[in-house]
């Protein structure tokens, strides 16, 4: 049995080749490549499916081109692709074989970017490889540790390629760990929202913040963001958790309205996983008619990869915030691709330039050109420009001189609990 599109086994045939040559290994290797490529999306809403299928035909081409040693090769599904090759033990270092796949990535990267302009095509690959020590592995485990490793490198550089080792399934429990814990964390009411303030340039006012969540463990030690967002990303589960945060912020405002007391705007991030239900827009109208706020005390963020890699939902989805009454902004504005291109098509309020144009202390020249035309093509298409990562006065002063409207960073303030920026508030308003 043949994949329809690609000519390709089956991935069950595949498993059956793979198993028969792990009961039959003797002093050789099996090297099991598992690649996925990274944005292929991204064709298929550029360029129509006509475009995509074409592309992983010729991907295919490459992947099994001129391999005397293949033992198969499969689809595991859309741009998901594994083979198993025999490879000899003389002369054979794990490392030596990483980095030729790595390479080899990079090549593809190079032709197909050239093919199909600003397609942002990455290849990631996983390996596994095995010997007649390792024959008690099943085909499928084997297939699985290639594919956690290729988990592993989709998060880390173009082209990259990362072998299969052991210290990933303690990641795996770690995960299991974390997300497991989840309900009872949101239940013990373990997430805390902390402020980091919005800056106006020319007043050097507080204007607004920016919503962001800590965990912190009933023990008082925390776990941050960047370990366990990604985790729950993966597992769905980010959307009760953003949930929370929502109705944290909406409380938080209604409370200090209540009690007559001063209010500023709060952005709140969306993760991409909202797009795939679009329930997040019932919510927040529930959430403005259960607190009577003011729609301009809430703003909403999406990264500038999601606006990418799922532009039409990302437009359905602001057009709805929109149509609620709520602002919008693009966040890590310059951290991809063909990020000008976008804004002419969506109806974004705000943009957020990438602390990566900061990420120096010192701005460079070109930091400084690339600045100054985002904040100027901004200004000409009538959307509010701020700046991330500010941590020196020099760097504030530079986007005052541009023109930005809004800063943000660490020269004036941390992200910080909400009694604490309760206190900012009254004494900078």
């Amino acid at each position: 049995m043949k994949d329809a599109l690609t000519g390709l086994d089956r991935y069950e045939v595949f498993l059956e080749k793979l198993q028969k040559e792990i009961e039959q290994i003797g002093d050789d290797h099996i090297l099991v490549i598992y690649t996925d490529i990274k944005h292929f999306k991204y064709i298929n809403d550029t360029y129509g499916y006509k475009v995509g299928n074409a592309l992983l035909k010729e991907f295919v081409a490459e992947f099994t081109n001129n391999n005397k040693l293949l033992i198969g090769a499969a689809r595991v599904y859309s741009d998901n692709f594994v083979a198993a090759n025999r490879i000899s033990a003389d002369g054979y270092t794990n490392e030596g074989f990483r980095q030729m796949i790595q390479r080899r990535n990079q090549e593809w990267e190079t032709k197909f970017r050239e093919k199909y302009l600003n397609s942002r095509l990455q290849f990631c690959t996983g390996i596994s490889i095995i010997n007649k020590n390792s024959r008690s592995l099943d085909a499928e485990t084997v297939v699985s540790n290639a594919n956690l490793a290729r988990k592993v490198a989709k998060e880390m550089e173009d082209g990259c390629c990362v072998l299969f080792d052991q210290s990933m399934m303690e990641g795996i429990k770690r995960e299991v760990e974390i997300t497991s814990y989840i309900p009872k964390a949101l239940a013990n009411r373990e997430f805390k929202v902390f402020f980091q303030p919005k800056i106006e340039t020319d007043t050097l006012r507080l204007m607004g913040a920016e919503a962001l969540l800590r965990w912190q463990k009933p023990d008082g030690s925390y776990i941050y963001p960047d370990e366990f967002i990604p985790l729950i990303e993966r597992s769905g589960q980010i959307v009760d958790v953003d949930y929370y945060v929502y109705r944290e912020v909406f409380r938080f405002i209604a409370e200090r309205l209540k009690q007559g007391k001063k209010v500023v705007p709060i952005s709140l991030n969306i993760s991409r996983v909202h797009l795939n239900k679009m329930h997040i827009l019932e919510y927040v109208k529930e959430l403005f008619e259960e607190y009577k706020i003011p729609f301009s005390m809430v703003e909403f963020e999406l990264t500038e990869s999601i606006y990418l890699d799922n532009t039409e939902q990302a437009l359905e989805l602001v057009k709805g915030l929109h149509n609620i009454g709520t602002k919008v902004s693009m966040d890590d504005f310059g951290s991809g691709y063909s990020s000008l291109n976008l804004l002419s098509k969506l109806p974004i309020d705000i943009i957020k330039l990438d602390k990566v144009f900061l990420k120096e202390g010192d701005l460079q020249d070109s930091d400084k050109i690339i600045i100054s035309c985002v904040v100027d093509m901004a200004k000409k298409l009538q959307i509010t420009s701020l700046c991330e990562g500010v941590e020196t006065v020099e760097q504030s002063n530079y986007l005052k001189e541009v023109g930005c409207q809004i800063q943000q960073g660490f020269y004036f303030s941390r992200p910080i609990p909400q009694e604490v920026f309760e206190k900012f508030i009254d004494e900078n308003l």
